[in-house]
């Protein structure tokens, strides 16, 4: 199966829950993009002051993971999209069709410390080993 993570930027959540669900299980593919990564396109999630470190905390390195903005390929070769705490009405409108979605309530921990980028790892952490055990 292969599952696409959204969020507003593609630094946090959605990188966050791509690299847990691959550290977690190979058996499916995933990919994580971001509705508007604005000046965050192109750039690795080593120049990010915390999303790299927390994840480190857990034995991941996504380091050299970089900002991808989402595209109408993305949904289409999606079998699931989860998107991450991102207004619908900000979604373009070949997501905001697709029957594929499934919404995860999980804030964005841009403007928060540490303590709060921890706290969104936990709870995607755990949203993502439910989802494996639905898959699996």
């Amino acid at each position: 199966m292969k599952i696409l993570f959204v969020c507003k930027s593609n630094v946090g959540r959605s990188q966050m829950a791509e690299a847990i669900f691959n550290k977690l299980t190979k058996k499916h593919s995933t990919k994580s993009v971001g509705i508007n990564p604005g000046k965050w396109e192109g750039k690795s999630l080593s120049e990010t002051i915390y999303v790299g470190p927390v994840l480190k905390e857990i034995g991941i390195n996504a380091d050299e993971k970089k900002s991808k903005k989402i595209t109408e390929n993305d949904v289409n070769g999606s079998d699931k999209i989860i998107v991450i705490g991102v207004d619908k009405k900000s979604w373009p409108s070949y997501l905001s069709k697709s029957e594929k979605v499934e919404y995860w309530d999980i804030e964005d921990p841009a403007h928060g410390d540490i303590k709060v980028h921890r706290e969104v790892r936990n709870k995607i952490q755990k949203r993502v080993e439910e989802l494996i055990k639905i898959l699996e």
